[in-house]
């Protein structure tokens, strides 16, 4: 059942991508997919429920099905949704991405981020400063520390994928806590990133950033392998 309703999810996301199912327009009923399709009204309903996922559809209660308008915030639905379902080997492949994305993002808000922009980073950072040894509150505020810099870039794209990152960015800061001070090279390595973004150098903020992520991507696993050892 489940390989059907791929199949037939799969065609339908043609005929949207295809133009033949414009945005806007109302999916088919029920009844009628389930006629073109010769399947059960539960396969087509795992299908909606796919498409709906990758952010292709949108349902208005008492209304119905239509097919989803393109917006950003439609791409970040789709890429939260797949990094909070991610498997576990999946996990670093995210990382990776982040940084690709962030190294990019401290680059450009070097040139753009404004004063309102540095103030919230510094306040972040003195925050971080008075929650050492506090791992669930000091993660949050390490990825409040991400997303600003994302903001700043003045890339809406950037900032909307990375958004859509913060619940699992949030559950790989944490789970990147080993014991002993860890706390102070995470502090250290945003207060280099912050300079280099105050004072306008877009290559070393993108260099100072990719150096920071780096040491956290090898931190996890080190401490992955290590738990795997155990």
């Amino acid at each position: 059942m489940q390989r059907r309703s791929a199949q037939i999810a799969g065609e339908l996301e043609q005929e949207v991508l295809a133009g033949k199912l414009p945005p806007g327009d109302r999916l088919p009923s029920e009844e009628k997919l389930c006629e073109r399709f010769g399947v059960s009204r539960t396969v087509i309903r795992e299908a909606i429920q796919q498409l709906r996922g990758r952010g292709l559809l949108r349902t208005l209660k008492g209304s119905g099905t239509y097919i989803a308008d393109p917006s950003l915030e439609s791409l970040g639905q789709v890429v939260e949704s797949y990094s909070v379902l991610a498997e576990e080997s999946d996990f670093l492949e995210l990382i990776d991405f982040r940084i690709l994305i962030e190294t990019e993002c401290a680059r450009l808000a070097a040139k753009n981020a404004g004063e309102q922009v540095i103030r919230e980073l510094r306040r972040i950072l003195d925050t971080m400063d008075k929650l050492r040894g506090a791992k669930d509150k000091f993660s949050k505020a390490d990825i409040a520390f991400h997303l600003a810099i994302a903001r700043g870039s003045g890339n809406g794209i950037y900032s909307i994928l990375l958004g859509a990152l913060e619940k699992r960015c949030i559950a790989y800061a944490q789970a990147n806590r080993g014991d002993g001070d860890w706390s102070t090279p995470v502090i250290e390595g945003h207060r280099a990133i912050l300079e280099a973004i105050e004072a306008g150098l877009p290559d070393e903020a993108a260099k100072e950033m990719r150096k920071h992520l780096l040491s956290s991507r090898r931190h996890f696993v080190d401490l992955e392998h290590g738990g795997k050892q155990a």
